[in-house]
């Protein structure tokens, strides 16, 4: 090989080997900057930051929060099961990210949807309106789905109010979650009785949702449907 050639070869080389430490370096500063595990204190903290009223608080906590991984996962869990009302429909949302089988989820939502924890006197409407939220969460799995029909069937009115506007919110996409065909069959009679109900808020929002339901894009579901309305 000439001289000429051999130096182009060691100049291929030199940079090659520059690449790769580069890369290398920065992998390892990556992993460096990355912030450690959040624990139960520091997540509690964001998420009252995060409803704070002033708008660059909220936003900035919020943040954090949306960038927290699967690391942090049983500081969330632990909040899930003993946190306040709105910590735990707050934490339910991050986890179903992060574990959205996670075995916790539909007892702790229910659990909330029911008013089963302690509800604040000084924040009773805000942690009322979480239970709100906690049958939202609970339409994003099958298992959530039958509670809600329980919720339609044996609820009091707060509580059958919750889960028909849960129901409003699934059905008007009908992007039912996986594995929930079944316990949607089930639902439907139980929203179908609550068409006829005397509260205004029920027989109005039930009959939206079977409407919903009758022009969604499964067929079995919205044939099912129509029966009910038929009915009418």
């Amino acid at each position: 090989m000439s001289i000429a050639a051999q130096s182009s070869m060691n100049k291929i080389r030199l940079n090659c080997l520059v690449a790769a430490l580069l890369v290398l370096s920065g992998f390892t500063l990556g992993l460096a900057q990355q912030s450690p595990p959040k624990n139960k204190a520091e997540i509690r903290a964001l998420i009252k930051q995060s409803r704070s009223k002033d708008l660059k608080t909220a936003d900035e906590a919020s943040q954090t929060l949306s960038k927290i991984d699967a690391r942090s996962l049983p500081a969330f869990v632990s909040i899930l099961k003993r946190g306040k009302p709105c910590e735990r429909v707050a934490v339910a949302e991050w986890i179903i990210d992060l574990d959205r089988n996670n075995g916790d989820l539909v007892p702790a939502m229910t659990e909330v949807a029911r008013g089963g924890s302690l509800l604040s006197l000084f924040n009773l409407q805000e942690e009322m309106m979480c239970r709100r939220g906690a049958a939202f969460v609970l339409a994003l799995s099958a298992d959530g789905i039958r509670v809600l029909t329980r919720l339609l069937k044996e609820g009091d009115l707060f509580e059958r109010q919750s889960a028909i506007f849960a129901f409003d919110d699934l059905t008007e996409t009908s992007n039912y979650p996986e594995g929930s065909f079944p316990a949607m069959k089930e639902a439907i009679p139980a929203i179908a009785k609550g068409t006829k109900e005397k509260d205004k808020t029920m027989s109005c929002m039930s009959d939206e949702v079977l409407g919903q339901i009758a022009r969604g894009s499964d067929d079995e579901l919205s044939k099912l449907a129509k029966t009910y309305l038929h009915e009418d």
